[in-house]
């Protein structure tokens, strides 16, 4: 099997919510209850991908989108511009080939190209993989939530993981929009360090 990394769009919504839904609907990775409807899950990457990136890594043997990644808002006052949440998704078949360190690593990239400081991570405190995973990229535990959520019958804890990008040495810029080329030259590196491994 090899792999690219692309920019997503709307058009991808179909493909991304038959990878997510199995995480709504069977798991407690995702707080959500209900499966959004395509055409909501649609908005939700346009939304994205005006201010900052949402991507997509794609099966080159079947051109099947086989996971995806973004980053979005950490919250909605303006002070917190320079933080940002990503989100990991991937087909459980192809799990473990390096595609989740290859998305984050890609987004991280996005991020400091638009002068994101922090990056942060939202995690179900019994996912154990996640956890272990963010913390092998560089990811440190920052807080936790008791008991907050509740689904399948049982209360869910979160942790919140976080790992600086940019230097917080001097007064931030105002935050960029992501160029088109620049993410582009970004994902090239990506789908470089794909094909060799």
């Amino acid at each position: 099997m090899s792999f690219r990394i692309r920019m997503a769009s709307p058009t991808d919504a179909p493909a991304m919510l038959a990878i997510y839904t199995p995480f709504v609907r069977d798991t407690t990775v995702s707080f959500e209850l209900e499966v959004p409807c395509v055409e909501e899950f649609a908005e939700r990457i346009r939304e994205h991908v005006r201010n900052y990136a949402h991507i997509a890594v794609i099966d080159e043997d079947t051109g099947a989108v086989a996971g995806y990644a973004y980053y979005s808002a950490f919250r909605e006052r303006p002070a917190y511009c320079w933080s940002a949440e990503i989100s990991v998704y991937l087909e459980p078949h192809v799990q473990g080939r390096g595609l989740g360190t290859e998305l984050v690593n890609t987004l991280e990239e996005l991020m400091r190209a638009q002068g994101i400081r922090m990056s942060e991570a939202c995690i179900t405190s019994n996912n154990d993989a996640s956890i272990a995973f963010h913390r092998r990229m560089g990811y440190q535990l920052c807080g936790e939530h008791h008991a907050c959520g509740y689904k399948l019958g049982q209360w869910l804890s979160v942790v919140w993981m976080e790992k600086r990008l940019n230097p917080l040495d001097e007064p931030p810029c105002m935050l960029q929009p992501l160029e088109r080329d620049q993410a582009e030259e970004i994902i090239a590196v990506a789908n470089e360090r794909l094909r060799k491994q």
